[in-house]
């Protein structure tokens, strides 16, 4: 008794030492920013007027007797969050004409023009500090701070400091309070019996040390920056924005592309994405949200390969080997950070749980099917291009395993997972089918494959120099982004043929391995310079197969997977004394711990930061690729981005009560003036990206014609009235709900029968 009660106190202790030290954390909890005048930019138009004063200190200067009046210099443009803000502006002025405004240029007024004046102020004279203060009703973006020149004395100003005058973030106490949450878990565990043996402790320690040595840079105060760490950031800001305007599940990102929206949720599967944007929704900063995102990414790759590749060897030792081999593979950490492919990397969790479930189906015990439905669920709900992947080589995999299928119920075993599958994911598939029947870009991309490949020496790099590089991986060899499997995956594989070639007698673990290299193999071919993809792509109908692929070193990931299984076998069954087994698998274990060590040393060193709390919620011109448009003139990202937020009209309309919201609705109303009503319809082109499910309806409630417009935009076709009020919101077809519904349920029913199945084991 007293021994348990000493536990529980080493348990309070640690639990409070934790929220001590989580409390010391500096976060920031107000947004903040200082600009001196240095970063000002200066307008063109008052040239000769306007100076910037190098000396101690940066100063804006204009000097006594200017004949210039306006706008003298601006900050850039900024992006900030609902809100209660002050605005401070250290300036020396003669007079009280001269002023400071707070101005958003792209902001929709009701008269279908731009801009509203958020605040304005006199600078003090005398060399006070002015101080104004303003709100944001809406996330609001591209606001700038103007510096006007109005009076015949001099101005001088040297710095401007913005601030929330309220808490904006919440980083520290859900910190705290997930803390507290995961200590009271392992209190009721341990309160109901729940003890770690000592292997099981060695296992957590190894598994987690992995994690977070990958998980390193995550540990500054920003985000380290990567190929598509642009793209990635604004996919979990859309769905936080959207959540907050009541969209659920989020259909179109409402506030990419200057309110226009963008259909990256159609076609990018990101139902793992919600966690993170629902952490934002809660006050958690996007830098840390995204943080998060990845150390669960990697902590759940950890999991998730040790629990499969333990069920799969039958043996927790080689699984915990093959787990860390995964977890620490440098492949994988080029796509989390290198690249910043998120989806593909969220894919690679699941890839584990595929091979499980393919060896319970053809080799293993077939009732265990829901394995490898699980895992292609996790892939599809992360990354469709990854599922195409998959899915050839567990063909190949089947098609070698087919004599197995003599046992009547791996068939059905087969046909549940793949039933199972599909009603999973029936929710996803339905809305990308229905949106493949119209010429989405993505649909027709047509690149050159051979470009995007690897080149030999790359494969087993253990340099890997150049981990912030954006250049093809297949061109040439210096001066590009790694592209490596890791030197420790050439070291496992030579070891396990060493071990294949001396055993005589091998067992269906050493065959299966066999198996698993030739595929690893038939990956590495596949995604090198060597393979003829040239030759391939001028095929008639292999064409449009192979080129959805896009980048054929994606291959790499299936071969790491596979490797790692390889390499576990290989260095667990090097020896069968126990003393030199547990060298040689010490030693591996080091090898891949230096593997990661040195990318990520060097992804440290090199990388430059990206995202901050002062530009994290700020918008770019890139902030979304050109896939998912319909394939029309002038449809794409950086035409809509140029374009006004004004809604535009055919010749003779006059537009009135124009609004915009961010929940995708719209509405107008339109007078035609008597000289232009004629037998041909009149239209208005209203400011949201074209996607095939907006309506539009009139003010009796009927239903008007809806086309795609300039540039991509959606298209209303007036019904031939003189006047009217329309309507315009996005309108999903009843099956989309359908198919979510099926989803949900076939979720909820699997679950309830897996949990029921593992209670049931132990009771027996």
């Amino acid at each position: 008794m007293k021994k348990l009660l000493l536990t529980y106190k080493v348990h309070l202790f640690v639990t409070i030492l934790l929220l001590v030290m989580a409390a010391g954390i500096p976060f920031d909890s107000y947004y903040d920013r200082s600009i001196l005048a240095s970063e000002l930019e200066l307008c063109s138009t008052a040239e000769g007027a306007v100076e910037l004063m190098e000396e101690e200190e940066p100063v804006l200067a204009v000097e006594a007797g200017s004949d210039y009046h306006g706008i003298v210099a601006e900050t850039e443009q900024v992006t900030l969050q609902k809100g209660s803000y002050r605005l401070q502006v250290v300036s020396l002025s003669e007079n009280d004409e001269n002023y400071v405004e707070i101005y958003s240029p792209r902001k929709l007024n009701e008269d279908n023009t731009e801009g509203v004046l958020l605040a304005r102020e006199a600078l003090k004279p005398g060399g006070d500090l002015t101080e104004l203060y303003f709100s944001v009703s809406d996330s609001m973006e591209d606001i700038s701070i103007q510096i006007g020149y109005e009076g015949d004395g001099s101005l001088n100003v040297s710095s401007l400091y913005l601030a929330s005058t309220e808490r904006m973030y919440t980083d520290l106490f859900c910190l705290m309070g997930a803390i507290f949450l995961i200590s009271m878990g392992i209190f009721i565990w341990r309160l109901r019996g729940g003890r770690l043996n000592k292997e099981q402790q060695i296992t957590l320690l190894l598994l987690s040390s992995a994690v977070i040595l990958v998980s390193l840079p995550l540990s500054y105060d920003f985000v380290l920056d990567g190929n598509d760490l642009y793209y990635q950031f604004n996919r979990i800001l859309g769905i936080q924005e959207g959540l907050k305007s009541g969209q659920f599940p989020v259909k179109i990102h409402s506030t990419m592309l200057h309110g226009y929206g963008y259909g990256s949720s159609i076609f990018y599967p990101e139902l793992f994405l919600y966690f993170p944007a629902l952490l934002g929704c809660l006050g958690v900063s996007l830098v840390n949200c995204y943080k998060v995102l990845l150390l669960c990414m990697n902590g759940a790759t950890a999991f998730v390969a040790y629990r499969s590749f333990s069920g799969m060897t039958r043996s927790r030792k080689m699984g915990l080997l093959a787990a860390l081999f995964y977890t620490l593979s440098v492949y994988r950490l080029i796509d989390l950070y290198t690249r910043a492919a998120v989806g593909e990397a969220m894919a690679m969790i699941f890839f584990p749980l595929v091979m499980w479930g393919m060896y319970e189906l053809f080799l293993g015990n077939p009732r265990k099917w829901y394995l490898a439905a699980l895992g292609f669920t996790g892939i599809f709900q992360s990354h469709v291009l990854s599922v195409e992947l998959t899915l050839c080589f567990g063909t190949i995999f089947g098609l070698c395993c087919l004599g197995r299928l003599r046992d009547r119920r791996r068939i059905k075993a087969l046909f549940c997972a793949a039933g199972g599958t599909l009603l999973l994911n029936l929710g996803l598939i339905l809305p990308l089918l229905h949106h493949a029947a119209y010429p989405y870009r993505v649909f027709s991309v047509d690149s050159t494959l051979s470009w995007w490949t690897v080149t030999l020496p790359k494969l087993f790099d253990f340099i890997l120099a150049n981990p912030t590089e954006r250049t093809y991986a297949g061109i040439q060899n210096s001066g590009e982004m790694p592209c490596s499997l890791g030197f420790v995956m050439l070291v496992g594989l030579l070891v396990f043929l060493y071990v294949y070639l001396r055993n005589e007698k091998r067992d269906g673990l050493l065959k299966g391995s066999l198996g698993a290299l030739g595929l690893s193999f038939l990956g590495i071919y596949l995604s090198t310079d060597l393979f003829p993809w040239d030759k391939v792509q001028n095929l008639p109908v292999i064409h449009r197969l192979v080129t959805s692929i896009q980048l054929p070193w994606r291959f790499l990931a299936l071969s790491t997977v596979l490797l790692c299984l390889v390499c576990a076998v290989g260095f667990y069954r090097f020896s069968s004394e126990r003393e030199v087994r547990k060298l040689v698998c010490g030693g591996a274990c080091v090898l891949a711990f230096l593997c990661a060590g040195i990318y990520v040393n060097r992804y440290c060193e090199e990388a430059m930061p990206k995202y901050s709390k002062e530009n994290q919620y700020q918008r770019e011109q890139s902030q979304v690729d050109v896939l998912y448009f319909i394939n029309v003139a002038h449809s794409n990202s950086y035409r809509i981005w140029n374009r006004t937020n004004t809604f535009a009209a055919s010749e003779g309309l006059t537009l009135r009560g124009c609004k915009r919201a961010e929940n995708l609705t719209a509405e107008f109303q339109y007078q035609m003036s008597k000289a232009e009503i004629t037998e041909e319809k009149q239209w208005v082109d209203v400011p949201f990206t074209y996607y095939p499910n907006y309506a539009a309806y009139g003010k009796d409630g009927s239903r008007l014609s809806v086309g795609i417009g300039d540039q991509g935009t959606v298209r209303v076709w007036l019904s031939g009235e003189s006047e009217g009020l329309v309507r315009v919101r996005y309108q999903e077809p009843w099956f989309y709900q359908a198919g979510r519904i099926i989803s949900i349920i076939s979720v909820s029913i699997l679950l309830i029968w897996i949990f029921g199945k593992k209670r049931k084991q132990r009771i027996t």
